[in-house]
């Protein structure tokens, strides 16, 4: 069978909820990172609109055991047994190395006809990127790298089993695309990373001259750029840098690091900048990525102009407005760095440029306000069914 597209992107549906349906959501429980972030605020979104509603949550990426994985697929086995007849959504959330929902959610849709088992890929186009991954292999990151580098086709051929004819979702266009080439018996829908507001923020222009950073500071993120953005940047506009880990950076003059940022401080935050700066660049040597960007949503969400690299799925935000892209193809990481820069400073000095901004990403926020995109989920599980 080949691989499906759904058109356009998952919207809202006519019904709400899922009746006579048990949905198992399977998930990174909150501490876990950005996934278990997610995963907290789409389980807070399913609760009211499904009835039958249950969730086995695991540990970060990395942390189990064999046995452990074992464990989770019987639990899961049992909520299917005991659904008495009844149809049976399994949904996980799959990322980079995120085996414990990988492995207990593989084949179950071959017990029953009426188990369907889905997923949102995180990191596409791999599912997990590193099926092995256990808690043996995270604990000895050389050891892992020498057993997944050279067994890429292979962990491909996993992961293509595994997905036989799921239905996936993918959080950019993009990522729907590397999904159909890599999984070409799937259903793609694109799903967008859905958006809530946490508190009213100051209108973008009339904040004060700064551009920040944000996010958790790891390789690809673009906190090794501070030095020379600053270098770069009118010395009246200031760098303010949150997220876990910025602490850590080292000090420069012009930049303010507020290290680790609570959710509700977040409109604090994003009033104290004009302009998000977002300078991803390439991270892994497994290949190239299509994540969705928690660090853009939150932008969007708090209606602050982004400046970003074409990176990833970045490229495609250029249409809806919101988001001024720099193309980092044909240029020197030192180039890019560079346009970044002016792109940023050109924005910030300019009010009229701002407020069409703003006005562009109140659009980008309500399409995808919760409501919208678990709305599309579930007439998506609803639809499968019937045709199971």
């Amino acid at each position: 069978m080949a691989g499906q597209m759904a058109a356009g992107p998952v919207g809202k549906p006519g019904a709400t909820d899922l009746d006579g349906v048990r949905l198992i959501y399977v998930a990174a429980e909150r501490a876990a990172g950005g996934v278990g972030a997610y995963s907290e605020v789409f389980a807070g979104m399913l609760r009211p609109r499904v009835a039958d509603f249950h969730e086995v949550r695991h540990p970060r990426p990395g942390t189990d055991t064999v046995a452990e994985l074992r464990a989770r697929r019987r639990a899961i086995i049992e909520l299917i047994d005991t659904a008495d007849g009844r149809p049976v959504v399994v949904h996980g959330e799959f990322s980079g190395g995120s085996v414990e929902s990988f492995w207990p959610t593989a084949g179950l849709e071959r017990r029953r006809r009426d188990v369907l088992v889905s997923a949102t890929v995180h990191d596409p186009p791999g599912l997990v990127w590193w099926p092995g991954r256990v808690a043996f292999l995270e604990q000895r990151k050389l050891l892992n790298h020498a057993v997944h580098f050279p067994l890429r086709t292979l962990s491909r051929a996993v992961e293509r089993r595994v997905a036989g004819s799921r239905t996936l979702f993918a959080m950019s266009d993009a990522g729907v695309r590397s999904l159909l080439r890599a999984y070409p018996d799937t259903t793609v829908r694109h799903a967008h990373m859905p958006v809530w507001s946490r508190g009213e923020v100051v209108s973008a222009p009339d904040r004060p001259k700064a551009v920040g950073l944000f996010g958790l500071v790891y390789r690809g993120k673009g906190f090794e750029h501070v030095e020379r953005l600053r270098g770069l940047l009118p010395d009246d506009i200031v760098i303010r840098i949150a997220g876990r880990g910025t602490e850590a950076l080292p000090a420069i003059d012009g930049v303010e690091i507020l290290g680790g940022v609570d959710d509700a401080d977040l409109p604090a935050y994003f009033s104290s900048i004009r302009a998000l700066i977002v300078p991803y660049g390439a991270r892994s040597p497994y290949g190239e990525a299509f994540p969705g960007s928690s660090v853009v949503t939150d932008a969007i969400a708090h209606l602050t102009p982004v400046v970003c690299t074409g990176h990833g799925a970045l490229g495609e935000l250029r249409a809806e407005g919101g988001v001024r892209v720099v193309d980092d193809d044909g240029r020197t990481e030192d180039e890019t760095v560079g346009e970044l820069a002016k792109a940023a400073a050109d924005l910030v000095e300019s009010r009229d440029r701002l407020s069409e901004m703003a006005e562009a990403l109140k659009a980008m926020r309500e399409v995808r306000e919760p409501d919208e995109v678990v709305g599309g989920y579930l007439e998506t599980w609803a639809r499968s069914l019937c045709r199971a």
